[in-house]
């Protein structure tokens, strides 16, 4: 089995989590069913909670919601990159 490279699993979720889409650096991490649900389950949340949101500040929410997106990625990412670091074997 090859080695993955934590930092493309990091790039992975920042990139997927600014489009709302979290879950594709810990598919490629080879947790995939930590993926999937991240992608499904975030997806949704996010869309719920966004929209709810939206409609109660009459539309400001839209200003905060790329960032929250970003910042989750981000989070997301930083735990994949540390979870591929952490369980890489000794060389």
């Amino acid at each position: 089995m090859y080695r993955r490279d934590p930092f493309l699993a990091l790039l992975l979720e920042v990139v997927g989590g600014f489009f709302g889409l979290l879950g594709f650096g810990w598919i490629y991490a080879g947790r995939p069913v930590l993926g999937l649900a991240l992608l499904v389950g975030y997806w949704l949340l996010d869309w719920v909670i966004g929209l709810t949101l939206s409609f109660l500040t009459l539309g400001a929410w839209c200003c905060v919601w790329p960032a929250q997106n970003l910042v989750f990625g981000a989070l997301s990412g930083y735990l994949a990159y540390r979870w591929l670091n952490d369980s890489a074997p000794a060389v």
